[in-house]
């Protein structure tokens, strides 16, 4: 299925070009299958037509052993393989009729070696089938199928009505179209009524296919999928070098990697007497990578990568050096890095996560724990949230309660469930953090001012105000003593003490703060870093309070439009400077313009936070306010109530963010009425 050009192109090499051609290509993609269906499409054109298998490095053994050959040349079987080989290709280079076809399927790189003795062109067309690049053939690289093959190939196995053709083009993408597991998992699907979510687990969990391979040469039926792979991936002829490379580049995601990313990431030991670009050539050559010479890169399959880390057994102690450097890749140094640039290094740390996620071994749990933070910035708060709720299971076994990476984990996990609007969670996990590490560091360490500066946001948002600015100010005055006024970390403090005084009403204490935080902000990572967006956001909400709207629209239009370029629209970050923006242009009295940037704002935090979230309640409040000047009183007075909703829910009966709803949702309602 699918084949149809390829066979055309066959036809056209061995009969008009007259070459000697190799079928290359991935274990499991159709080779064998693509030979088979030539000599059958094809075979009224050849007088006669020899197939063998290789399955040694010695082929003139495995030819002499073809079954039926010898008896159909009329050679009599007796004799060493010196005498019997030469007495075969003699034969078969004078039969009178002609042409004739011979298909070498699995062939070994050795094959080279006689490749001047076997039968020619115009009398003989040679066929070969191999997982290797073989030199002196030409070779007919063998590409995955397309997708409206691969979804034909799968039906065929499989009758149901059950999935549709939307569902089979999912599965058979999630396995990048390979063919035979597209065949696999076909019978699965037929044999289990299976739904789709359940097949695009079944490799992973190994599902019992009870399929029959009617080729296999025990005829007996296949139990599992994985096991059924990892036979026909066998490893067991690799080099140390080649199983000390693959291990590492089973644990890497299934996608083109550079030549400089595997250079970064894998280890070499120096007893080895090859070099990286050596050993991943051979395994190129032999059919375990595919590789992109134009931009000089390589990518493993899932399938091979799956069968491989089973049949190699891959153990922690194996990428060790690996799982440090992608750990280290995913951690940020707040005092210079963009977290942006930390976003690359996801999808690495999440292929080991779900290689070995059930361990608790703190080189996978520290991994986790920068893997989640990554995770956070870049918008996914669930994820990371599991995440950190292992990593902190993980430390309390490993450390204990009061080590200082059980404080870092509880904190960490604490600022996340601010930002889910799990308050009184957050607040004494962090509270935990704090009192560890004033035991362990003191007062004034740079470590506990984190903990008092992130405690201080909780209580902010839970409407502690005086609390806030208490422990963020211990956080500020700790670091201008320790690092000083420019320091990143102590603009952090100025910006998050400035959001305090804010909320008291010291607008002009708040917006000093928030100036000296913008200038180091813009000195120690330029304008377009997220820290530097956020400083000014901050900054353009407090100008809007003091009257500047115009400087406070400069100001959030710089926030929005470089979150827009670092995090994309439907960031939550972004959400917030759509909201901002959209206050502002209410302000102005720009309705239309501020109305689309809330529904904007709105529909992000829904998406990202779900309707029950306090960020999503803000969201509701604002935009209800918005419609109440605009004159919609029946929309305004359903998107109040909703607000007026979360925020009982979220925050003590006492806190502003209840009163100003409280406040609106009479306001409007008295218009309804009227």
């Amino acid at each position: 299925m699918g084949r149809e050009q390829e066979l055309k192109d066959l036809q056209e090499r061995l009969s008009n070009q007259q070459q000697m051609v190799l079928v290359n290509g991935m274990g499991g993609i159709g080779k064998t299958a693509l030979a088979q269906t030539y000599a059958t499409f094809y075979r009224d054109n050849y007088a006669h037509i020899a197939w063998m298998q290789q399955t040694s490095d010695d082929f003139r053994q495995d030819l002499i052993s073809a079954e039926g050959l010898l008896h159909s040349l009329n050679i009599d079987v007796t004799g060493a393989v010196d005498e019997l080989f030469p007495r075969i290709i003699h034969q078969m280079r004078t039969l009178e009729n002609q042409p004739n076809l011979l298909v070498i399927d699995n062939a070994f790189a050795s094959l080279t070696k006689i490749k001047d003795q076997l039968p020619k062109q115009p009398h003989w067309h040679i066929l070969i089938t191999s997982r290797e690049e073989i030199a002196g053939f030409e070779l007919k690289e063998l590409g995955f199928l397309s997708e409206t093959a691969a979804i034909d190939l799968f039906k065929r196995h499989y009758t149901l009505t059950k999935l549709q053709d939307a569902d089979i083009a999912a599965i058979v993408k999630a396995i990048d179209y390979h063919t035979l597991t597209i065949e696999l998992l076909a019978k699965v699907a037929q044999r289990k009524r299976a739904n789709p979510d359940e097949l695009l687990i079944a490799i992973k969990d190994d599902i019992t296919a009870n399929v029959n391979i009617n080729h296999a040469q025990n005829g007996d039926k296949i139990e599992r999928i994985r096991w059924y792979l990892c036979s026909i991936f066998k490893a067991d002829k690799l080099s140390e070098p080649e199983i000390h490379l693959l291990k590492q580049l089973t644990c890497l995601p299934t996608e083109f990697h550079s030549y400089e990313i595997l250079e970064e990431l894998l280890n070499i030991k120096e007893e080895f007497d090859f070099t990286l670009s050596e050993i991943l050539e051979s395994l190129k050559e032999s059919g375990w990578l595919i590789a992109d010479s134009k931009n000089d890169s390589y990518k493993m399959h899932q399938v091979i990568q799956l069968a491989l880390f089973t049949q190699l057994n891959v153990k922690l102690d194996n990428v060790d050096l690996l799982i440090d450097k992608i750990t280290n890749n995913l951690e940020l140094d707040q005092t210079k890095d963009n977290p942006i640039d930390k976003f690359l290094w996801i999808p690495f740390g999440q292929t080991i996560d779900g290689l070995f996620s059930e361990s608790t071994d703190d080189r996978v749990s520290s991994l986790q724990n920068n893997l989640a933070l990554r995770l956070k910035e870049r918008g996914d708060l669930q994820g990371a949230k599991n995440l950190l709720e292992k990593a902190v299971l993980d430390a309390e076994k490993n450390f204990g309660e009061d080590h200082p990476a059980t404080a870092i984990r509880y904190s960490n996990l604490g600022v996340l469930l601010q930002a889910l609007g799990d308050l009184q969670r957050a607040k004494a996990l962090i509270e935990k953090a704090m009192i560890s590490d004033e035991k362990k560091f003191g007062e004034y360490h740079p470590t506990t001012a984190i903990r008092y500066s992130n405690l201080g946001l909780v209580l902010k948002d839970l409407g502690d105000l005086q609390g806030a600015k208490t422990l963020i100010e211990k956080a500020m005055i700790s670091n201008e003593k320790v690092f000083g006024e420019d320091y990143p970390t102590t603009a952090i403090c100025y910006s998050n003490l400035g959001l305090v005084l804010q909320d008291l009403g010291d607008l002009h204490g708040a917006k000093n703060l928030l100036e000296k935080a913008r200038i180091s902000d813009e000195k120690n990572f330029g304008e377009n870093h997220p820290n530097t967006a956020r400083c000014y956001s901050n900054l353009g909400q407090v100008v809007q309070d003091l009257g500047d709207l115009h400087g406070a629209k400069n100001l959030l239009e710089k926030a929005r439009i470089s979150d827009e370029r670092n995090f994309g629209e439907d960031h939550p970050n972004t959400a917030t400077r759509y909201s901002n923006l959209g206050l502002v242009l209410k302000d102005l009295g720009d309705l239309q313009g501020a109305k689309t940037l809330l529904e904007k704002a709105m529909t992000s935090d829904e998406k990202n936070f779900g309707k029950g979230h306090p960020s999503t309640g803000r969201s509701y409040y604002n935009l209800a306010t918005l419609l109440y000047k605009s004159q919609d009183y029946q929309r305004a007075f359903s998107l109040i109530e909703k607000a007026l909703e979360i925020f009982k829910n979220s925050y003590p009966k006492n806190h502003p963010h209840i009163e100003k709803a409280l406040w609106w949702h009479e306001r409007i309602k008295s218009k309804l009425n009227n």
